[in-house]
């Protein structure tokens, strides 16, 4: 009875402490800014629209926003086209006088290049409008067809950060520590990671200036990344966080920026993810939950339901390491 009662006040300590950590912001939150822990950069004062970006650009949206794209192109060249028709009487042989709705059923069927029922063009001007929706409308397929195939074949990852940095000991060494994992149930080949902090400082004249440490990793480099890979910076005297605390970080506006790249074996193409935590997000006195499961047979078990969590290691989260 008292076993019990001890694992449900540590259940409740458990869920009272999730609910106090502030959850980390995701990367790219804002279209045209990339994140930078709490804050999210936008460029301003640069060139103007080069069209030479639309591709990019139309590569970067969203699916949803992505067909929306194409529905109000589609519906936008039809109604031009239908528009042209209708406004010269007699350009749409067999169509209902002032009917505009069979302009643009008859635009629908030009820009699809499906061949004409009841309805051909009329004059000579219907065949010029005809001819040059039917070039219009060849540039359009093919323009999406290679989008989509461009959208379909770009290599990406399921490859996941843990919501928190820790700092904590480690073998008798402050660490800081932050867990990356492989959502997908295939191989990433000689994977490597590398991580930076980044600071505003102030220099001797007064002016402020962001800094940026690469940080020296225990294991930069894994030729197999499959599951779980806790990522490991040991905090010595050469370190850019020895002697700082939790506040410090803050103070300074400090960001962990952290990437990892690696050639997927299913796509046999190069991957890579990103992410950073703020100050906020790195937690001093903490460790994470184990999230490997010991062996039943021949069988283990990683929990990624447990991915994000961590817990108290019983220090004082207020003190510096060093």
């Amino acid at each position: 009875m008292r076993s019990g009662s001890r694992r449900t006040q540590k259940e409740d300590a458990a869920r009272e402490h999730a609910q106090r950590v502030p959850l980390r912001p995701k990367v790219g939150q804002v279209r045209g800014a990339f994140r930078l822990g709490n804050s999210q950069i936008k460029r301003i004062g640069g060139g103007r629209w080069d069209w030479g970006d639309s591709y990019h650009w139309m590569l970067t949206l969203s699916w949803p926003r992505f067909f929306l794209l194409v529905g109000v192109l589609y519906l936008a060249t039809n109604l031009l086209f239908a528009t042209a028709f209708y406004l010269v009487p007699g350009s749409i042989s067999n169509a209902r006088p002032g009917m505009f709705i069979d302009a643009v059923f008859f635009s629908i069927e030009t820009l699809a290049t499906v061949g004409y029922g009841f309805m051909n063009p009329g004059s000579t001007y219907g065949h010029i409008v005809a001819s040059t929706e039917i070039l219009l409308g060849m540039v359009e397929v093919a323009a999406v067809t290679g989008l989509l195939f461009a959208r379909f074949s770009r290599p990406t990852s399921r490859i996941v950060f843990s919501d928190y940095a820790v700092v904590t000991n480690f073998n008798g060494m402050p660490t800081l520590m932050l867990r990356t994992g492989n959502e997908r149930s295939n191989l990433i080949i000689e994977a490597s990671v590398h991580a930076s902090l980044v600071r505003r400082e102030t220099t001797l004249e007064g002016q402020m200036f962001t800094r940026f440490y690469d940080l020296k990793l225990e294991r930069e480099q894994t030729s197999v990344f499959a599951l779980s890979w806790t990522v490991m910076h040991l905090i010595d005297e050469s370190s850019p966080l020895y002697g700082k605390t939790r506040k410090d970080l803050q103070d300074s506006g400090t960001t962990l920026t952290v990437a990892l790249s690696g050639m997927d074996d299913t796509l046999n193409d190069f991957v890579h993810a990103r992410q950073s935590y703020a100050a906020e997000h790195i937690f001093f006195g903490h460790h994470f939950v184990d999230i490997l499961s010991d062996k039943v047979g021949d069988v283990r078990v990683l929990d990624f339901g447990k991915f994000h969590d961590i817990r108290p290691d019983g220090s004082d989260p207020a003190r510096p390491f060093a």
